[in-house]
């Protein structure tokens, strides 16, 4: 990322403004940037012109409830499909975190997709203060309403490849099913089912990472390399605090859900 600097007297503060490398630019995407299916699109094709989507203060408004849909979409369609292998499979094969509340009734089923959308999203809101606070102690100029595009945007993208996942997913399981596995092999592909959302996750959290270094081109020239890599290990701080702060939500609304 170049800068140019313009003055318009000595005694102005110096305007910084962005210019793209060649490296960052990035094939044009035929998208509708106003539908969920283009947003989708260009989350997987063009991630580049999201991260400028998102910065634009105009369109931060209209963002935020698509990210949201997109998210919860996705993370409900998992839970679905992860609801019916479970009642696939016979009660010795099922998770040991799940064994002692699941039964094939509505009320666990409900519970579960609850515990992952409801928690997922839950999580990113209980951790946006925290993220706000460390993009103002790198010296970033950002709003909250930023922030918190930046956030849902990495919660879009995890939602995206968590459906890309799912079929490959589902084929596994129903291998093992139909093939008649051990009770055991059950277990442990199914307990991996349980953190396929955070195996995605890594993907919106690069996501977010990437879209806040970008931010970096708001920092004063004379400490940017500095900040920047102050703001690269905050960024990386609130990634660990987040993945920390999600299964804890998701499992403690499944226990107060399903109990």
């Amino acid at each position: 990322m170049q800068t140019i600097r313009r003055h318009a007297n000595s005694d102005e503060i110096p305007e910084v403004i962005p210019v793209l490398e060649p490296a960052d630019e990035e094939p044009l995407v035929e998208a509708n940037e106003h539908s969920l299916l283009g947003l989708s699109e260009l989350l997987l094709k063009s991630p580049a012109r999201i991260d400028r989507l998102t910065r634009d203060d105009h369109r931060q408004a209209e963002l935020i409830p698509r990210f949201l849909i997109v998210a919860l979409a996705s993370f409900t369609l998992f839970s679905l499909a992860f609801i019916l292998l479970l009642d696939s499979v016979e009660p010795t094969g099922l998770p040991p975190l799940l064994a002692a509340h699941w039964s094939r009734s509505v009320q666990p089923a409900v519970s579960l997709w609850l515990a992952y959308t409801l928690g997922l999203v839950a999580a990113s809101g209980v951790c946006l203060p925290s993220f706000y606070f460390y993009s103002l102690l790198a010296g970033v100029r950002i709003t909250m309403l930023e922030v918190t595009t930046h956030v849902l945007k990495g919660k879009a993208s995890t939602a995206i490849m968590l459906v890309g996942l799912l079929p490959i997913y589902v084929a596994v399981v129903l291998g093992l099913i139909v093939f008649k596995a051990q009770p055991e092999s059950l277990q442990s592909v199914l307990t991996l089912g349980l953190a396929l959302p955070f195996l995605a996750g890594l993907w919106g959290v690069w996501s977010i990472y990437r879209g806040f270094l970008r931010l970096a081109d708001t920092l004063p020239v004379s400490c940017r390399d500095q900040r920047a890599c102050f703001l690269r290990r905050l960024t990386v701080a609130w990634a660990a605090v987040y993945t920390a702060v999600t299964p804890i939500m998701i499992y403690t609304l499944w226990e107060k859900l399903a109990g």
